[in-house]
């Protein structure tokens, strides 16, 4: 069964704010899809949380000697205290209990939430809360509630060929340029590309390349797929803060059912490794602007989120109501070839050999 994620991803086809169904950015670009470190420019700001989780656990998947390894945030505390919150549950709007209890649990999702308003396209809570008659309805519904309300605040502060994303409130803040499509005034190509390589065929049960790597991007009609690299990083960014708040209400969500939150950020890191293997075998400008473009921002972010991914998924490991087929899309990360994509990244940003 799909989980409210992947529910949404659908659902949001008809709910986007655009004539069609597509949201935009203010000069016509599509930033979004349809969801279901310190190395970052001058904004980059420190990378540590104000949560008082455990400390995080080290992957095997980053190299401690550069920006992946060397990314650090405080855990959320899954075990902080919501009967505070939940006793003021019937005074407050959905938003206002929506960011009061992030504000115990996750501070990043909070502040996401809390910003996550655009004025062409709404207040995310609006848009995407479909239950607000409980705090357990709420608090199965949070992780994509922080997802979108991420998309709907990295859009509004991104512009033209800028690409703006928040991490965390420490803060840490990513600006990158150059990300989109050729043809439509970037670097990059068309996301959907992807799905021609030799490793579609490894998943050919993946519902989220149905969603994501749509379309043909030869013909004259736009879909979500004809997106570039930035709007497959965009949705990286995201599905890191859906599993950052599945494992900051583990316990509200472990009621004997599971869901696709794991799935979800080990699919768009195999995405992401399978972009970077097709932009370095066929699309040598847009690997040169990915590698060291715009004083190498792109190769530092997607690093930084490399890190913070698995960060997540090393403290969520063995909770099986967070994942689905997390354990076979660990195993296609985990592709020795895909994986010196990250050690190319590595390499060009001087980090020592492992």
């Amino acid at each position: 069964m799909l989980s409210r994620t992947t529910y949404v991803a659908v659902l949001v086809l008809a709910l986007a704010g655009c004539d069609d169904g597509r949201m935009t950015s203010s000069d016509g670009s599509v930033m979004m899809g349809t969801d279901a470190g310190p190395m970052m420019g001058t904004d980059g700001g420190t990378m540590m949380g104000t949560d008082a989780g455990p400390p995080p656990p080290m992957s095997a998947l980053v190299d401690p000697g550069c920006t992946d390894g060397m990314f650090s945030e405080a855990l959320p505390d899954p075990n902080a205290d919501l009967s505070g919150v939940e006793s003021g549950f019937s005074g407050m709007t959905s938003r206002q209990f929506i960011e009061a209890a992030l504000g115990v649990r996750y501070t990043t999702g909070q502040e996401l939430v809390a910003n996550g308003t655009h004025p062409s396209i709404g207040d995310c809570v609006d848009t995407f809360l479909r239950d607000p008659s409980s705090p357990a309805s709420i608090y199965d519904e949070l992780n994509t509630i922080v997802h979108e309300c991420g998309h709907f605040y990295d859009l509004r502060l991104g512009s033209g060929a800028t690409s703006v994303y928040i991490i965390n409130d420490s803060p840490l803040r990513l600006t990158c340029s150059g990300g989109d499509t050729t043809s439509r005034g970037g670097n990059t190509f068309e996301r959907s590309r992807i799905r021609g390589d030799a490793y579609q065929s490894m998943k050919p049960d993946d519902f989220y390349a149905d969603v994501y790597l749509d379309g043909d991007p030869d013909n004259a009609t736009f879909e979500g797929g004809d997106q570039g690299f930035n709007a497959l990083f965009e949705e990286t960014v995201q599905y890191v803060n859906s599993l950052a708040t599945s494992y900051a209400f583990t316990n509200e969500l472990n009621t004997g059912g599971a869901s696709s939150q794991r799935d979800g950020i080990l699919t768009f890191l195999w995405y992401v490794e399978r972009y970077l293997r097709m932009a370095r075998l066929d699309y040598p400008t847009a690997y040169a602007h990915l590698l060291n473009g715009d004083g190498g921002c792109w190769r530092d972010a997607i690093l930084t989120v490399w890190g913070r991914a698995w960060l997540y998924l090393e403290v969520t490991r063995g909770m099986r109501h967070l994942g689905l087929d997390d354990a076979q899309l660990e195993g296609l990360v985990m592709d020795t070839e895909l994986l010196s994509e990250i050690q190319r990244l590595r390499d060009a940003a001087g980090c020592p050999a492992p």
